[in-house]
């Protein structure tokens, strides 16, 4: 009876600790609207489409949260500046090409459950008030030695280093 209640335990703790590292947040920029989480950062090796010698992809989970009481302009003021750094001060942005990289990833790696109503909504123009919005947003072509330090919204000057 010991050893069934011990792996119920170990069971329910795994669980626990894994629904919290999904959720975890390696960084966050936010104004008095607006907050932009970084969750992870993934390389992408696994493409049909090769990046530049000497480079790599990544994509980026990220939720986006309206805390007011009106519309944003989600896709326009937020979503299309997201960036990210690499130590020697070099930014990406993820853009069009960004979209592709990420629609790569999530063709290539079933396991990974995008929420599309929540992606669409990322990039609303009229993103409702007191709502919050997770997916694989972002993909970037980095340099395969880059160290990514930085994220933020380069349109409204918001930066946050990365755990």
């Amino acid at each position: 009876m010991k050893n069934y209640l011990l792996i119920i335990l170990l069971t329910i703790s795994s669980v626990l600790s894994f629904s919290q590292n999904n959720n975890s947040v390696i960084a966050e920029v936010k104004n008095s609207d607006v907050s932009v989480k970084l969750h992870k950062v993934l390389e992408f090796t696994n493409f049909s489409t090769k990046p530049k010698d000497g480079n790599k992809f990544v994509v980026a989970e990220i939720t986006l949260e309206n805390f007011t009481e009106k519309t944003i302009a989600m896709g326009s003021e937020y979503t299309m500046s997201i960036t990210i750094k690499d130590a020697s001060g070099n930014e990406y942005r993820s853009g069009l090409k960004g979209a592709g990289i990420v629609s790569s990833y999530i063709t290539k790696n079933p396991a990974y459950k995008q929420d599309q109503a929540a992606n669409k909504l990322a990039y609303e123009e009229k993103f409702p008030a007191k709502t919050k919005a997770k997916s694989l947003l972002c993909g970037f072509e980095i340099p395969k030695d880059a160290k990514i330090v930085s994220f933020g919204v380069k349109k409204k000057n918001l930066w946050s280093t990365i755990k």
